[in-house]
């Protein structure tokens, strides 16, 4: 196998995901948000609908006020 394979072999392979960046798709995921919204929540800079929040307290098991609480 050439180097230039192996290379390329390489690139293909799957790489592993941060588990930052696993938890904030699978959060998209669950609330049908994109990515960046995700982020902002994170970051505080925005907090989802009230729908959203209580999916995501079903997801986790606990209520919306425990994950969004108040300010």
């Amino acid at each position: 196998m050439t180097l230039l394979e192996r290379y390329q072999q390489a690139k293909n392979q799957a790489r592993p995901v941060a588990p930052g960046t696993a938890f904030v798709r699978e959060i998209a995921e669950v609330t049908k948000k994109s990515e960046l919204a995700v982020r902002r929540w994170l970051a505080g800079d925005t907090e989802p609908d009230a729908l959203t929040q209580d999916v995501l307290a079903r997801h986790f098991g606990c209520t919306p006020s425990e994950l969004f609480p108040l300010k």
